[in-house]
């Protein structure tokens, strides 16, 4: 019995709507990156924030316990910051590393000298990410607690 075109069903895409889908993902996917990498600046930046104030309270909380001073370097240039205490001598106990596309602002590095059972010094570290947001990191000098806030 042979069958008739009209009653004969394909299926599949054609290559037409095939590229037409493609070319409608292009499209969103091109709208989209510019906010994703500025949301992932966004993340990279705040969890950059997040660990200096903790490296920070961590430096502070290390002299009281072990009654021990130390010298805290925040080196722009190297872009990260450095524990120095006599144990160490001339290499730093602990660093903390920015991440890729977060720097410190400054042209100068800064030293903090911190002695046990003696008043917190007046710390601010700004940090700027590659799309121009920037954090700063205050450490008050009454509490050592550390606030974060976004500059404008």
């Amino acid at each position: 019995m042979p069958m008739s075109l009209a009653g004969s069903s394909k299926r599949g895409v054609t290559l037409l709507e095939m590229l037409i889908v493609v070319a409608i993902i292009a499209a969103i996917v091109s709208v989209s990156f510019p906010a994703l990498t500025a949301g992932l600046a966004g993340v990279r930046l705040s969890s950059a924030s997040g660990s200096v104030a903790s490296f920070l309270t961590s430096a502070l909380n290390n002299v009281d316990r072990r009654e021990q001073a130390a010298a805290v370097l925040i080196s722009p240039a190297d872009n990260m910051l450095s524990v120095f205490t006599a144990a160490s001598g001339d290499k730093p106990s602990t660093k903390l590393a920015m991440p890729a596309g977060v720097t410190i602002e400054g042209d100068e590095p800064r030293r903090f000298l911190l002695f046990p059972g003696g008043a917190c010094p007046r710390i601010v570290v700004i940090l700027k990410n590659e799309k121009g947001a920037r954090r700063s990191i205050r450490i008050d000098p009454v509490t050592a607690v550390p606030k974060i806030e976004r500059l404008a």
